[in-house]
């Protein structure tokens, strides 16, 4: 199994390594896409921008063995603290 993790601190998806690099080749052509809120004051009405760039964030893969797979499925979600 392969995990895929996107960007910093954000989560991490577990999936076949056929899938992985599936999702690797449609994640390297996609861009990143934000709408900002713009406040409005003194007359001016509020409104929003729309923003889309290339992608920045890192995209990195490891490989679980079967048997680390099979514990983590095991443990399932993990409690919050």
């Amino acid at each position: 199994m392969v995990v895929i993790e996107f960007g910093y601190n954000t989560s991490s998806l577990v999936m076949s390594p056929k899938d992985a690099l599936t999702m690797a080749e449609i994640l390297q052509r996609a861009e990143k896409y934000e709408k900002k809120y713009r406040p409005g004051g003194a007359g001016v009405e509020s409104s929003y921008t729309y923003h889309v760039w290339t992608n920045p964030d890192e995209i990195n893969m490891k490989i679980i063995s079967d048997d680390a797979y099979r514990m983590a499925k095991l443990a399932g979600k993990p409690e919050k603290e």
